[in-house]
């Protein structure tokens, strides 16, 4: 199951971790896990080009984004990312989950 787990103080996103394999298919055809990449990575990159201080952290199965300076282009992109993975939990719940903790 992939996992994300959203870090939020004062209704804004601190810290977005992405962890696990959905499981739904085998290594190479797993829609789920592909969908999820693609938005983490892409969430990854525009904070990147457009010039937030947020790091993207890239490991074995996991992807952690940390908010440094939290602005309102850096909290809109992170929303982006909230509802594009609600999006794809729709229906794939056994596969993945969003958990929301307040700090």
């Amino acid at each position: 199951m992939i996992q994300a787990v959203l870090t939020e103080r004062q209704g804004k996103i601190q810290s977005i971790t992405v962890s696990g394999h959905s499981g739904s298919a085998d290594k190479g055809e797993d829609l789920i896990c592909a969908a999820v990449s693609a938005i983490s990575f892409g969430i990854c990159n525009a904070l990147y080009e457009l010039g937030s201080d947020a790091s993207c952290v890239v490991a074995d199965n996991r992807i952690e984004i940390t908010v440094g300076t939290s602005d309102e282009r850096t909290q809109t992109i992170l929303q982006t990312m909230v509802v594009q993975l609600q999006t794809v939990m729709e229906g794939n719940e056994t596969f993945l989950t969003i958990r929301k903790t307040e700090v």
